[in-house]
């Protein structure tokens, strides 16, 4: 049966004058993907779209069966260890976390839950930066993921 699971990260997007390698640098930590405006999304199909904005996103490392609350206190520690970087990085480009909830019914676990607390609220009135959420509800098969 599979389990319910979530995935959080943090993204830089919709930025030209600064490269996807000096904002590595710059922040100390390696990105798990980055999106190069112009290359297709997915190189092996020779049909795929073109990617329309540079994009550098970070995860927590934590796994996806981790709760929202960990996984979001481990980015926040990150952002705000870096806070004077995070400022200049969020008010010139767009941010955002992005939270993908994959729910598969049946499976008899509550659906995960995502709370805002204090300290991501303060953290946001200092930095610029935007929140996506998406639920998946999905068929539960046996195969193990």
């Amino acid at each position: 049966m599979r389990r319910n699971k979530i995935v959080l990260s943090f993204g830089i997007f919709d930025f030209n004058d600064i490269t996807h390698e000096e904002l590595t640098k710059l922040i100390q930590i390696q990105p798990v993907k980055v999106f190069i405006r112009g290359e297709k999304r997915n190189p092996r199909n020779p049909n795929s779209p073109l990617i329309k904005q540079n994009g550098w996103i970070m995860e927590s490392p934590l796994d996806k069966y981790s709760t929202f609350e960990e996984q979001m206190n481990y980015l926040l520690n990150i952002l705000e260890s870096k806070m004077e970087i995070f400022k200049l990085i969020c008010h010139k480009y767009y941010c955002e976390f992005s939270c993908g909830i994959f729910v598969y019914y049946g499976n008899e676990e509550s659906t995960p839950w995502v709370h805002l607390d204090n300290r991501y609220n303060d953290l946001i009135k200092e930095l610029n930066i935007e929140f996506d959420v998406d639920l998946y509800v999905l068929p539960n098969d046996d195969v193990a993921n």
